[in-house]
């Protein structure tokens, strides 16, 4: 059975731009939310924009609970970080359900907030999803590289000592 892999919709536009996306499919079930699949519509190639469809190879997250969103929301508020839409909507994903998910994402604020509310073990770096495919390339960007990763679960603990202890006085 394929472990499961909930992307974001940077990670999806990088896997198609560096030509990707078909090895992470046949390594993973992929999982995507819906707020994912609409903002991953386009990736650059040789200066043109070519869509992404990506719907035949992905399950859709179609409903995510408001409560968790509200409780993402209140928890980056807290941590003093900015979520896009799309990682929210994950994270909240991680949240309600029981599946064994793993969210696969570059994006800082999102891997912090993860570290923030000690969601770190739910989370996993592109890089550390490709390599496990056997992709052993250099060409990854600074943002999916695992030591990257690492210090964003790093920047995020601190948060939650310096900030959690502030607002449970």
């Amino acid at each position: 059975m394929k472990k499961l892999l909930l992307l974001d919709a940077d990670v999806v536009i990088d896997l198609h731009t560096l030509g990707l996306f078909d090895r992470i499919i046949k390594g993973y079930e992929i999982h995507v939310t819906k707020t994912v699949l609409d903002e991953a519509a386009y990736f650059k190639s040789g200066g043109a924009r070519t869509k992404i469809d990506i719907r035949d190879h992905v399950t859709v997250i179609e409903n995510v609970a408001v409560e968790h969103l509200q409780t993402l929301r209140k928890e980056a508020k807290e941590a003093r970080l900015g979520i896009d839409p799309g990682e929210l909507e994950a994270i909240a994903c991680l949240i309600q359900e029981d599946e064994g998910l793993i969210f696969c994402t570059c994006d800082q604020a999102a891997i912090k907030l993860l570290s923030f509310m000690n969601l770190e073990q739910s989370a996993v770096s592109l890089e550390k999803t490709l390599r496990t495919t056997g992709y052993q390339k250099k060409n990854l960007y600074p943002r999916h590289l695992e030591k990257t990763f690492t210090e964003c679960i790093r920047q995020g603990k601190v948060l939650r000592i310096q900030l959690k202890k502030l607002t449970e006085e």
